[in-house]
């Protein structure tokens, strides 16, 4: 079974995130069982060829291999681009 390809669209600040994505951050901060703040950083990948979203709170990731977990359960993976992309958004959360 081939893999959905995840794209980042972008990284918004928890209190001022677009409309339409608020669903599907409400849903994923209660999967995770989290509480996120007005501040936090989230990051929003949609999956291509879908019509969802995979929201992910970046103040609780370790690593990007807790990405590709998150992303292997719901039969997706990340495009090059956006891997380069939050490969660099950690490096400089753990700067």
């Amino acid at each position: 079974m081939s893999l959905y390809k995840a794209h980042l669209i972008g990284v918004y600040e928890h209190g001022e995130m677009p409309e339409e994505l608020i669903g599907f951050v409400k849903f994923q901060a209660n999967r995770q069982k989290y509480a996120p703040q007005k501040e936090d950083k989230v990051a929003v990948l949609q999956i291509v060829g879908t019509t969802s979203y995979f929201p992910i709170f970046l103040n609780t990731v370790k690593d990007m291999k807790q990405i590709d977990e998150g992303l292997r359960e719901v039969d997706a993976e990340l495009d090059e681009v956006s891997r380069l992309s939050l490969q660099r958004i950690l490096q400089e959360k753990h700067k």
